[in-house]
């Protein structure tokens, strides 16, 4: 305990020298703890809109073999208890809506022009597009499928009615009102055609060419298949996730959000990737200033380390005193720059956020600010700092303490 207070005096003793010591980790940190909260926001920005965007938080089917094959042959994989199994998840604890959905892919023409579609069914009450004005979060207990740009998505009792991609629409020269003709092959190798109405056009990025939507009872109709290719289940958050799944009656296969969007889980890492190499070069570069300012500690008090040695402390805890009080300064200016960061954040978000660029409009991202911050942050500067100190100390228990009284 006495080596420990020793160390905090010391720390006192020159508090100019300290602050400049520290001022890199401290700006360095707050810095960091911005682009963490940052990135940590726009991750979870991202997890949530690609959960609504079609995914869901769970996906039950018959088989494993539907999550590698099922999006373009559905009909091999179709529930045998679809009611029985949405009559089970709805109202369990962590549900928020569970729904089936089915597809088929299909050739749309008009005219003399065609294109191939994959046509996904969902229930009309659980298909959310956001208005032209700007982006608005879906409803929690449904899909958001992008931004609507004419006309109205079908509604229940509205049958063959298909809300076609930007895209697809501008190919096929097709509208609002307009009817088009998609034909696919059904489960038997028969063909099946039908006339559909275009309720609305939307727009998303990537998808708009190749995905149209249409209501879940349309489609089930169209291919004759009664029982769901899947099962969506939307939960209260990702932490429900699992206890839902262990619920389910076996023999089903289950696939979380996790191991569904792939995409998000390569972007998260990258980002994590980015953090990393950010927090390690100031650390790095704390590293150095502490071992340098350590050296002139240690050689400016020499003549103390041979007073200490001569009244009895043994060299390990003038070691020790010598790494706490280097660990002292990582410390202090590590909760200093997470002070800083999380005041530098909480300004940002009273003015509204950070503005990022999302499918071509401005939106303002929040700072997120969590304890992560301060564990990642605080306990690595600490031990950093107390490892620039480990050298600086042995060279003040390597000399004698005589040799140490005669240092100037």
């Amino acid at each position: 305990m006495k080596t420990i207070v020793m160390a905090w005096r010391n720390l006192l003793r020159q508090k100019r020298r300290t602050l400049v010591t520290l001022s890199a980790l401290i700006i360095g940190l707050c810095g960091v703890v911005v682009f963490q909260g940052y990135i940590a926001s726009l991750m979870r920005n991202f997890r949530d809109s690609t959960i609504r965007a079609g995914i869901g938080h769970l996906q039950i089917a018959r088989s494993p073999g539907y999550f590698a094959d099922g999006e373009f042959d559905p009909y091999a994989y179709a529930l045998a208890d679809t009611d029985g199994l949405l009559a089970g998840l709805t109202g369990s604890p962590g549900v928020l809506a569970a729904f089936p959905s089915t597809g088929f892919t299909s050739i749309a023409g008009k005219g003399e022009k065609s294109i191939t579609l994959l046509v996904k069914g969902y229930p009309a009450d659980r298909m959310f597009f956001s208005p032209p004005s700007g982006r608005i979060s879906p409803p929690a207990d449904r899909f958001g499928l992008g931004t609507l740009l004419a006309g109205t998505p079908p509604a229940a009792g509205e049958p063959d009615r298909l809300v076609l991609g930007e895209t697809a629409a501008r190919i096929l020269g097709v509208g609002p009102g307009s009817v088009v003709t998609l034909m696919a092959v059904l489960p038997n190798g028969g063909l099946n055609g039908r006339d559909f109405t275009v309720g609305a056009i939307y727009r998303s990025p990537g998808r708009d060419k190749i995905f149209a939507f249409t209501d879940y009872e349309t489609a089930a109709d169209f291919t004759g298949i009664r029982g769901a290719a899947v099962v969506h289940v939307l939960a209260t958050g990702v932490g429900a996730v699992d206890s839902i799944a262990a619920r389910l009656p076996p023999g089903l296969a289950v696939r979380t959000w996790h191991d569904l969007a792939t995409y998000f889980v390569q972007v998260n890492t990258m980002f994590s990737g980015f953090l990393g190499v950010i927090r390690a070069i100031i650390l790095l570069v704390t590293l150095f200033i502490m071992a340098n300012t350590m050296n002139r500690i240690v050689r400016e008090r020499m003549r103390e380390w041979g007073t200490l040695r001569a009244m009895g402390m043994k060299k390990g805890k003038v070691l020790l005193l010598v790494v706490l009080e280097g660990c002292f300064q990582g410390i202090v200016g590590a909760a200093l720059g997470i002070l800083f960061g999380f005041g530098v954040s909480l300004l940002l978000n009273l003015r509204g956020g950070v503005p990022f660029m999302a499918d071509g409009q401005r939106v303002m991202v929040k700072i997120l600010l969590s304890g992560q911050s301060i564990w990642w942050n605080l306990i690595p500067a600490g031990l950093f700092a107390a490892a620039a100190s480990f050298l600086p100390g042995l060279r003040a228990v390597r000399l004698t303490p005589s040799e140490c009284l005669r240092q100037i």
